[in-house]
């Protein structure tokens, strides 16, 4: 039997530490946020999905998807939890701008 399981880390607002007991017996694999061109090309591929629905907008995906991300790479060290423990800004924030 195999298990997979993902989590936030115990940081996050609401989050509770796994306890040592629970994390002796479980290999832990850590996946930080993907970098820049790995945002370009999934948010490529969802830009160029969500604009087939606007065909006159379907030419927009790339200069979209490039200011989507350079936005966010701008603004994701200003909404810290360093600076208030309450943020959770993610690159999940560009789906809701193009789903919004």
């Amino acid at each position: 039997i195999q298990f997979v399981g993902a989590c936030n880390p115990p940081t996050d607002p609401g989050r509770k530490p796994l306890t040592q007991r629970f994390l002796r017996h479980v290999p832990i694999v850590y996946v930080d946020y993907p970098g820049a061109a790995s945002l370009k090309q999934i948010y490529g591929t969802f830009n160029r999905a969500m604009l087939r629905m606007v065909p006159s907008l379907q030419g927009y995906w790339e200069p979209l998807t490039d200011a989507m991300v350079e936005f966010f790479m701008l603004t994701a060290e200003n909404f810290t939890q360093d600076i208030q423990p309450h943020y959770v800004y993610s690159p999940r924030e560009m789906t809701r701008w193009v789903r919004g």
